[in-house]
């Protein structure tokens, strides 16, 4: 597998991972609301984890999908 090939993969890989985590975030706040707690806290520091990675992997400055904070 060619360098390039491995980097699409990886970039695919990490875009998923950020979209997965943007859609279990926004599935807790609709069940539970914004309140403060600790799982909801756990949920965003693994979205804003997943958006981190997906901009190191990116070549170009682009934000990453959904903006540059996380999701209300």
């Amino acid at each position: 597998m060619s360098s390039l090939d491995k980097r699409a993969d990886r970039l695919a890989q990490v875009t998923a991972q950020l979209d997965y985590h943007r859609q279990r975030l926004d599935l807790y706040r609709r069940l539970h609301g914004s309140a403060p707690c600790a799982r909801l806290s756990e949920l965003e520091h693994a979205y804003v984890s997943a958006r981190n990675r997906l901009e190191g992997s990116s070549d170009d400055a682009t934000p990453a999908p959904g903006g540059g904070v996380a999701p209300e």
